[in-house]
């Protein structure tokens, strides 16, 4: 996380979690969450986690908010707390069904839960999912900040968002591993 910092990067968006795609779609805390977060905060960099949700139903989603904050145990962080439901691939997710209108809702059902703990949400998205699975309005007026995954050279997504990722191809100085490279421009 050193060598990040060094690097020039501001900040690191912390996966914590995630729900299995299996039936039973259990919680899963990620081995590094601790690790990770603990370096990048020595680090000197401004911090925000994530969960990669499967949530199929509004309790699910808040499930998956307390486990989250459950993890931080009141820990500051500088940046959101990030709710990542993405399309799964694999035709045997147990998501694979889940509407539009179920989607929305676990992530306002998410955000609520954030909020009421006293941290910022942020839901997380593509162009497609932003276009007929999220209410982006809706979102927003509920206090979340959004946060695009749109792999071009240039922003040209119309709907004002706080985040931008533009690679899932990015190199950084102390991850031997690819990751995705992000623009934060929060606005409240």
């Amino acid at each position: 996380w050193e060598k990040v910092a060094a690097a020039g990067f501001k900040f690191a968006i912390i996966r914590v979690a995630y729900r299995g795609w299996s039936k039973a779609g259990e919680l899963h805390l990620d081995p590094r969450a601790k690790e990770n977060l603990d370096g990048a905060i020595a680090a000197g960099l401004k911090v925000g986690v994530y969960i990669y949700s499967q949530a199929i139903n509004v309790q699910e989603a808040r499930e998956e908010a307390q486990y989250v904050l459950d993890f931080l145990d009141g820990q500051a962080l500088d940046m959101p707390i990030v709710f990542d439901w993405e399309l799964p691939d694999e035709a045997i997710s147990r998501a694979r069904k889940v509407k539009a209108k179920t989607m929305q809702a676990c992530a306002l059902a998410f955000c609520e839960e954030i909020i009421a703990a006293g941290y910022q949400p942020m839901v997380y998205f593509n162009q497609w999912q932003g276009s007929h699975q999220y209410n982006l309005a809706e979102l927003r007026a509920a206090g979340a900040e959004l946060w695009l995954a749109m792999y071009t050279r240039a922003m040209t997504y119309t709907y004002k968002v706080q985040m931008w990722q533009y690679t899932p191809e990015g190199k950084v100085p102390g991850i031997k591993t690819k990751v995705d490279i992000n623009i934060y421009f929060p606005y409240h």
